[in-house]
């Protein structure tokens, strides 16, 4: 008698049990659904532990920078991912607001309405999530606050199909990403490395360190402008965006300048180095090719002149490069 009692008053638990499984499981599978149908332009919300990088290597000095604002000023790690999502600027928080609880603050705009200012991702065989653009951001946002941030991201494309709409196998998906140069492969120092390769997820202890990346980061507005930010002369159109451009830059520079010879921990040192490259590239002829790009450094947004009211701002002693140093040397990586 106890042993039917007990059958029939666990049933209906267990059948609730099953239904919130089945939900659980229905409410994953739609997810993944999801990513697997999104289209180009669509926007998805992923958690920074989800991104799969598509390059090994960042500037890890730009991200020193972002750290210490995050130390210094919280709010501006909330303003970012405002901005990032496309949603404006950050509008509200306290000081129990948390990047980890979309709810403890608000943006001026929903997710999404800003597309320009968004960064890209790319849909892998499983609907995997790869990151082809903002890896400096998003893994300032790792460090700033763990992988389980959720955020919006645009889709770049979804490769996770051929053309006929069947499955590609991962190996199909990596030559379509070298195809489309939305995987970069070089390492740090210039070596060819595979897809394999690659970190397994944000962070920066899974980074190498290339310092050409944080020189190109304090350089732009100075020598060199994003791509889409200068007309194409026979069009009258802006330039094509390029994903990796300041890697390519960096080919350039590493292939006429030898960084041992700056003292790149030093503010004065580093300001030399960058009023050296600047002259290299803004003295190079806009049809030149710049590094693996196949571009011209017209197309990668080369300026005429070398704009030295921007870079005698970073040679200031409260300048967001000097900060960024100092963060540097008391925060080793």
């Amino acid at each position: 008698m106890f042993i039917s009692r007990l059958s029939i008053s666990t049933m209906p638990v267990i059948g609730a049990l099953s239904c919130i499984l089945l939900s659980s499981i229905a409410m994953a599978t739609q997810i993944s659904d999801n990513r697997m149908l999104a289209k180009t332009g669509d926007v998805i919300q992923v958690r920074l532990d989800e991104l799969h990088p598509t390059q090994v290597a960042v500037g890890k000095l730009q991200i020193a920078g972002d750290l210490d604002d995050y130390a210094r000023k919280p709010e501006k790690l909330l303003a970012d991912l405002c901005k990032v999502q496309g949603a404006g600027k950050l509008e509200q928080q306290n000081p129990s607001s948390s990047p980890k609880d979309p709810s403890s603050y608000r943006c001026t705009l929903p997710a999404g309405t800003d597309k320009s200012a968004m960064n890209t991702v790319d849909i892998g065989p499983g609907g995997k999530i790869y990151l082809t653009d903002g890896h400096h951001a998003f893994n300032s946002f790792w460090e700033a606050s763990g992988g389980d941030v959720r955020l919006s991201v645009l889709v770049g494309e979804n490769l996770s199909r051929d053309v006929k709409g069947n499955p590609v196998s991962q190996t199909q998906f990596e030559q379509k990403m070298a195809e489309l140069k939305h995987f970069l492969p070089i390492d740090a120092k210039g070596n060819r490395i595979t897809f394999a390769q690659l970190p397994p997820s944000l962070g920066l202890k899974s980074f190498q360190d290339d310092p050409w990346r944080s020189m190109l980061y304090y350089l732009r507005g100075i020598s060199y402008d994003k791509s889409d930010n200068n007309l194409d002369p026979k069009t009258g159109k802006p330039y094509p965006e390029v994903p990796f451009l300041e890697f390519y830059w960096g080919q350039l520079l590493n292939s006429k300048m030898d960084l041992s010879q700056y003292s790149l921990s030093e503010l004065a040192g580093y300001i030399s180095a960058l009023n050296d490259a600047a002259q290299i590239m803004t003295e190079l002829s806009p049809e030149q090719h710049v590094g693996d790009s196949g571009k011209s450094a017209a197309e990668l947004g080369k300026l005429d002149k070398v704009y030295n009211k921007k870079l005698k701002k970073l040679s200031e002693p409260d300048s967001k490069l000097a900060k960024a140093l100092a963060y540097q040397a008391s925060h080793p990586q």
